[in-house]
């Protein structure tokens, strides 16, 4: 089988065999610009007139064609270029049908999608030029500091109550971006030691003594008072703030803090005990 392939770069018109093509597979030297080229999908049909004359032929009715007469055969050879592997120079193109023509133009301003590896690979070289060290320095700084901004923020409070002498630092920093150094909270470590609950007259005086048993500077707990009956249940509960107990607003490591304060109970009130907790509210 003759195949007709179009050489892309000066188009040229080769009819070759496919037996050829097949084992070169589809790829194709051509003898004119000596460019070397893929033939796959560069097949060009005939042109229009021999086309338009073998379909008037096949409209004849076979009955009335002679039956002697061999098909005729469509000669190609005044409008193909052979390849000539000589030394001699190319021959000249031969003048072809616009047809063919207006094919070979399509043809050549195809341009193949590169695929997705070569995409990546043809990225501009300057992406894996080496940075300048300045500039890495220079982010590592900013990013340092971008860090220790972030730690200072959240641990401001913690790191107030470890360092009692760094507050006044701490609060210089916290000034231009409006946040406030609140004392640690810690409820592990105020420990109630002791409660008791005695009549004094006509009224109640409830005593205690807490103790900051941690390593750092603490906010003074409130207390929560209860009084309960023989079955353990709640007849009045009240939380005792800072200004109700005149406690302290924070308590160093170690500090022990022994507080009172006047208690009115109902007469008619019948209870068994006392309870008090300490928490943070």
């Amino acid at each position: 089988m003759t195949r007709i392939i179009r050489c892309p770069s000066c188009a040229a018109v080769y009819a070759l065999d496919a037996a050829h093509i097949q084992a070169a597979h589809g790829w194709l030297r051509c003898g004119q610009c000596h460019e070397t080229f893929n033939g796959t999908g560069l097949d060009v049909p005939a042109p229009t007139a021999l086309l338009s004359h073998a379909a008037d032929r096949s409209e004849v009715p076979a009955e009335a064609a002679p039956a002697e007469a061999p098909p005729t055969r469509i000669a190609l050879d005044e409008l193909l270029l052979h390849e000539d592997r000589s030394e001699k120079s190319p021959a000249p193109v031969p003048e072809v049908s616009a047809d063919l023509m207006d094919f070979s133009e399509a043809l050549a301003t195809f341009k193949p999608v590169a695929p997705y590896p070569e995409a990546v690979s043809a990225a501009p070289p300057e992406a894996d030029q080496p940075r300048s060290p300045v500039l890495l320095y220079s982010l590592a700084m900013v990013l340092g500091l971008l860090l220790m901004g972030q730690v200072f923020f959240h641990q401001r409070h913690a790191m107030a109550a470890m360092w009692p002498s760094s507050l006044p630092v701490l609060e210089n920093l916290c000034r231009p971006v409006g946040c406030q150094i609140q004392p640690w909270m810690d409820p592990a470590a105020v420990v109630l030691e002791e409660s008791s609950f005695t009549e004094n007259g006509e009224s109640f005086l409830l005593s205690w003594t807490l103790r900051n048993t941690g390593p750092m500077t603490v906010k003074t707990t409130a207390l929560e008072f209860s009084l309960l009956d023989q079955f353990n249940n709640t007849l009045v509960r009240r939380v005792l703030l800072e200004d109700d107990t005149q406690a302290p607003g924070v308590m160093s490591p170690g500090q022990v803090w022994k507080g009172s304060v006047p208690v009115q109970v109902d007469p008619l009130l019948v209870f068994s005990r006392h309870r008090l907790v300490s928490f943070y509210p």
